[in-house]
């Protein structure tokens, strides 16, 4: 999806939409054929297959590939010295892994280039943010590791009836596939190709309710993903005008999904919502199954739950996700702490899969902004504008009411004027007119009693949730 962001954007926005579909389609085009492909068909065969490996089976050959993984990071500057000989290497590296003290995320920001294999070529630069804090974050990928965690997502997609190529997709995203100034419908995007339709985050609203409905009909999506923000907030609009549908099934990540959000999508949707964990850094992934419980994906990663002193944490005992991908040569990131809490469940799962269990994992938990004409906008879709401004350590949205946004910023020492107005006039583009955006420059930002703060913090949000419980627990079912 490149056509909705970078240099070609501001071209792309001023084209017919039926244009606009066109170069999503070809955009998209690349990656349809690639997991369409015989080859990357097959590691989705093989994962699935892999999902009936007893404890043994799992464990020669994540043995086998943590080795690679520490002997990449043995050529790194972060890791050379304390990865020890090959022989012990060779000998124990689960023992060398857990020799190693944990990483923390500050350490891969204000350093990455320490991370990176200087014998591995290929690698793919990634600009993200760490989760929803707006911190920049640089991370990079190899494709074995980018082809890794996008066949875990389909066969976590298959095992809902999803099929690549066969079945109709909607997507909620993040980016502004239709440009946020769009004044009419259609709310959508369609790549015809991969029978996947975008479907606009930036124009929710009880009045495009019926826009949003008839795109699931006219495509006849049986399918959703997105951020669970988006989703809920298109599942309100949708329920409260009546105008819920059947589908097969709904995917969500990136941020957690709460109860009542839960209720209101299965609800809305008519379906299962099924949670699949992972992160930019690409360190730790868990999939949901039909038991619904979150399964780790041992065969990319090294999770583990470890408490605030450094010891492993007790099964049921909530503790940090620390995770070490099993596939990225080129940036290997070992024992890294992501932020996100879970606890590990005890006892076999009636799925029969053998891999470890957790609990829905916790992570930041983030208030959707209000516009003044109704529409819900994700905090999710605010960390975009973040991903090109640097020198920024921390930051903050607070909607104080539904026509001021205030931005606080904790600089570090190179931060500039100009990192402050690209990122203000990105944020305006995205949160459109009406609205006013300011910056806040802060020594810091407030935290919770765990510690952790909000990246969104919005005051006429704050009804959202007692407007989705009427929704479900008045029984306004959809028709069907």
């Amino acid at each position: 999806m490149s056509v909705a962001s970078g240099p070609f954007y501001p071209l792309y926005r001023r084209l017919p939409f039926p244009l606009q579909d066109f170069l999503v389609t070809a955009a998209g085009a690349p990656r349809w054929a690639h997991e369409a492909s015989p080859r990357f068909q097959g590691l989705v065969s093989f994962l699935c297959r892999a999902e009936g490996w007893d404890p043994a089976e799992a464990g020669a050959y994540r043995t086998s590939r943590l080795r690679r993984v520490l002997e990449a990071a043995s050529l790194t500057r972060r890791y050379s010295r304390l990865i020890p000989r090959r022989e012990i290497l060779e000998r124990d590296p689960w023992g060398v892994l857990a020799s190693l003290p944990p990483l923390g995320k500050e350490e891969v920001r204000s350093d990455p280039s320490a991370f990176l294999n200087p014998r591995f070529r290929g690698r793919v630069h990634r600009h993200g943010t760490s989760g929803t804090t707006g911190t920049p974050l640089q991370v990079f990928w190899t494709r074995s590791s980018m082809d890794m965690e996008r066949a875990l997502i389909w066969r976590h997609r298959l095992r809902a009836g999803c099929r690549i190529g066969k079945d109709w997709r909607g997507m909620l995203g993040g980016l502004p596939v239709v440009p946020v100034k769009a004044s009419r419908k259609p709310w959508w995007r369609v790549n015809a190709l991969a029978r996947q339709v975008y479907l606009s985050t930036y124009h929710i609203s009880p009045g495009n309710a019926p826009d949003y409905a008839e795109c699931l009909d006219s495509f006849g999506l049986a399918f959703l993903e997105g951020y669970p923000s988006v989703l809920s907030a298109a599942a309100l609009v949708m329920a409260e005008a009546g105008l819920g549908r059947n589908l097969a099934g709904v995917f969500f990540g990136a941020e957690p999904m709460n109860a009542i959000q839960r209720d209101l999508v299965e609800s809305a949707f008519g379906c299962h919502a099924w949670d699949f964990y992972g992160l930019t850094e690409r360190v730790a992934s868990a999939s949901e199954f039909e038991c619904r419980s979150l399964h780790v994906n041992w065969e990319n990663c090294v999770l583990e739950l470890v408490r605030e002193d450094g010891r492993p944490a007790e099964p049921g005992e909530h503790a940090e996700i620390v995770g070490t991908s099993l596939s990225n040569l080129a940036f290997p990131l070992l024992r890294y702490g992501t932020g996100d809490m879970s606890s590990l469940l005890e006892g076999g799962c009636s799925c029969g899969r053998r891999s470890p269990r957790i609990a829905a994992v916790d992570t930041k938990r983030e208030d959707l902004l209000v516009m003044p004409d109704g529409s819900l906008l994700s905090a999710s879709n605010l960390t975009y504008p973040f991903k090109e401004v640097g020198n920024i350590r921390e930051s903050q949205i607070c909607q104080p009411s539904l026509r001021e946004v205030v931005v606080r910023l904790v600089p570090d020492g190179a931060y500039r004027e100009e990192d402050g107005l690209r990122l203000k006039e990105g944020l305006e583009s995205l949160i459109g007119r009406g609205v006013d955006v300011r910056l806040e420059i802060v020594d810091g930002i407030p935290r919770g009693p765990a510690g952790k703060y909000a990246f969104c913090v919005s005051v006429p949000a704050k009804d959202l949730a007692r407007r989705g419980a009427a929704v479900t627990n008045g029984a306004r079912r959809h028709p069907g």
